[in-house]
């Protein structure tokens, strides 16, 4: 089994990609050991020495520690994101240098890294142009964490992956204003709006806007084929099969048996237009392919989340 005879190392542990790779290791049994906000202020680099020092030795790390807004709160804080992710990033990276220098450090990455396209970006585009305006900060520092791994990996001669995901959403993602990404905020919005008894719903930016959408699940197994395939190397970790957020509504709605007329506000807070991943060297060298479709993922999140909403 992947993983059984040694440490995995999960930084952002009670994170919502931290708290499902966690589950999934214990539920496997392999052995983890987790690392969360408890350690400490990781923007502080004796903080992160002395968790990956007092860490049993691992055959990897999987970095998933970030500090992110959403929304258009994020146009008011880009030095801040900047000055918070690099310097956590910067003392991951000297950190495992120093402590765990045979562990393989797997860092979670973000689409918005790339540049505004109109077409499927792929690895080769990474680090080309610029991001987006909301992301700018938070985007140069996990461009600054990828070119980190791949410089700390031919210097001291460490293993490396920089894996860059989809728009996940899952059971537990954050919901509240500033910090769910579309998905998780759509759907939270549309239980609450139902059940208060109305018969519009609002829904912010363009419905044609497209991204790339996983359920946890399904990407932490996208993450684990990655990792089985790929070393040293940036990889795109999506399935090629972006949706539009309309068509999310559309099935969120489904789900919910609710037929409310879908309102896009004027004015309202818009990301990039499209934003999808060319994924094809992943899907060429793996067999993973997602196992939950839209309509399966959204009732798996309502059904954990949201349960009075099952007979819905």
């Amino acid at each position: 089994m992947p993983y059984a005879d040694s440490f995995t190392i999960v930084l952002g542990a009670d994170g919502f990609i931290g708290q499902h790779l966690v589950r999934r290791w214990r539920e496997a049994g392999w052995p983890v050991h987790p690392i969360g906000r408890a350690a400490g202020d990781f923007t502080d680099p004796a903080v992160v020495d002395r968790a990956l020092r007092r860490a049993p030795p691992a055959g990897r790390i999987f970095h998933a520690i970030t500090k992110q807004r959403t929304g258009p709160i994020q146009y008011d804080i880009q030095g801040t994101l900047l000055h918070d992710n690099a310097r956590i990033h910067l003392n991951v990276l000297e950190a495992w240098r120093h402590n765990q220098p045979q562990a393989k450090l797997v860092s979670l990455g973000s689409s918005c890294t790339y540049a505004e396209a109109s077409h499927p970006t792929p690895e080769e585009e990474f680090g080309i142009g610029t991001p987006h305006p909301s992301v700018r900060g938070y985007a140069l520092a996990k461009q600054m964490l990828a070119t980190g791994s791949s410089t700390y990996g031919q210097q001291y001669g460490l293993n490396w992956l920089h894996c860059v995901l989809a728009t996940v959403y899952g059971a537990g993602a954050h919901v509240e204003d500033g910090r769910a990404h579309f998905m998780a905020a759509v759907l939270d919005r549309a239980v609450r709006t139902k059940r208060g008894g109305a018969d519009e719903f609002e829904v912010w930016g363009n419905p044609d806007t497209v991204r790339d959408l996983l359920h946890v699940d399904d990407q932490i197994d996208a993450i684990i084929a990655a990792d089985a395939a790929f070393t040293d190397r940036i990889v795109n970790v999506t399935p090629n099969a972006p949706v539009t957020i309309g068509q999310c509504v559309a099935a969120i709605l489904r789900a919910l048996d609710w037929p409310a007329r879908i309102v896009h506000p004027a004015g309202s807070f818009q990301g990039a237009g499209y934003k999808s991943l060319d994924s094809t060297r992943f899907l060429a060298a793996t067999a993973w392919r997602p196992r939950l479709t839209l309509e399966q993922g959204i009732a798996q999140v309502l059904a954990t989340d949201y349960p009075d909403t099952a007979t819905a």
